[in-house]
């Protein structure tokens, strides 16, 4: 649950690092909280996030690893984006 929160965390930061240089959000909604203001993004992110892992843990904990490697994923690829910025 821990690395969830955490590779989360480390997305909104690399997306609020790539939106800063020119780069648009994929996820349309998540682009309509930046565009309100970065906060409310952040905001929006971590409730979210955190209210829905928080019912995984308590009703599919197994489901919490799929999660963090999907997370793991983007991270990765915003990693990719930063190193050509």
């Amino acid at each position: 649950m821990a690395l969830c929160h955490v590779l989360n965390f480390l997305d909104a930061t690399l997306t609020l690092y790539a939106t800063s240089k020119g780069i648009e959000e994929a996820n349309p909604i998540m682009a309509w909280t930046l565009e309100v203001s970065p906060l409310f993004f952040v905001v929006v992110k971590f409730s979210v996030f955190g209210v829905a892992i928080d019912f995984l843990a308590r009703k599919r904990p197994t489901c919490l690893v799929p999660v963090a490697v999907l997370f793991g994923l983007v991270v990765a690829w915003h990693l990719t984006f930063w190193t050509l910025l």
